[in-house]
């Protein structure tokens, strides 16, 4: 039986206009009757999912910062934290990008520097709440919890951004997470590695555990969970790696997907 479900948002459990289903209290508060914990899983700041699903239950699991921060019940329960070194050089270098903006994620906050001029683009704005601007972020790279360097263009981020970075095989990870979106973690940490220490703690098998991705940061969760779903919508690598395939976002495809598995 399953126990748990991770869902990601964007592109997944969002439709197009950014906004969640409907039926998403009503069918997660079914899911908590019978024992299944639902979890956001997303690459946006934990305080941010926390004010858009706070509101509907208290019940979930938040999988935020791409897999680097878990937060159960209020407590922390997964943390894994970038290098500062490896932060430190990713903001050197994209810093220097035209139209290109690094922000350091961590976990007390989100920071950009205040020489973009109090720039932040709507694309920013929706995936932080708490976000302040700092002359420089190098200053924070030895002193903060750092979870990951999101890296924002209005353009293309894989031309502009992820082919301008070089590897850091020792130490981290370069993960094109959008179209206009590159994250930098430490190397090993995903939403899967996420999934597989919750199920460590809590006690699943990977058969009682269930996903919803269309991207590729969804990839590794979908190799976690005995039951995988990518989207209609979703990019075909994701497809090819799912277990099944579940109408597209925009078709309320998630929670079509839960009421039919569960019969609720």
């Amino acid at each position: 039986m399953i126990k748990f479900i991770a869902c990601d948002l964007d592109g997944t459990l969002l439709n197009s206009s950014k906004e969640l289903p409907r039926d998403l209290r009503a069918t997660v508060e079914r899911l908590n009757k019978i024992g299944v914990t639902f979890a956001p899983a997303s690459g946006r700041q934990y305080y941010k999912v926390l004010e858009q699903f706070e509101p509907i239950s208290r019940n979930f699991m938040y999988i935020a910062e791409n897999g680097a921060f878990v937060i159960k019940d209020g407590e922390v329960i997964v943390r894994d934290c970038l290098s500062g070194a490896v932060a430190l050089d990713v903001i050197k270098r994209t810093r220097k990008l035209p139209s290109v903006y690094p922000i350091l994620c961590c976990e007390d906050c989100a920071y950009m520097e205040s020489s973009v001029g109090g720039y932040k683009p709507v694309e920013v704005g929706q995936y932080f709440r708490r976000l302040e601007f700092v002359p420089d972020l190098t200053d924070y790279c030895d002193t903060k919890n750092i979870l990951k360097v999101a890296v924002y263009t209005p353009n293309d981020a894989y031309e502009n951004i992820y082919k301008k970075l070089p590897e850091y095989p020792e130490s981290a990870q370069i993960i094109l997470s959008g179209r206009e979106w590159v994250d930098v973690m430490k190397i090993g940490v995903s939403k899967g590695s996420a999934i597989k220490k919750v199920r460590e703690i809590c006690g699943w098998d990977k058969s009682e555990c269930m996903c919803f991705g269309d991207y590729l940061n969804d990839y590794e969760m979908m190799f976690e969970c005995g039951e995988s779903f990518a989207m209609a919508n979703a990019h075909e690598d994701l497809k090819k790696a799912a277990k099944h395939i579940a109408p597209s976002n925009d078709e309320n495809g998630v929670m079509k997907s839960i009421q039919k598995w569960f019969g609720l």
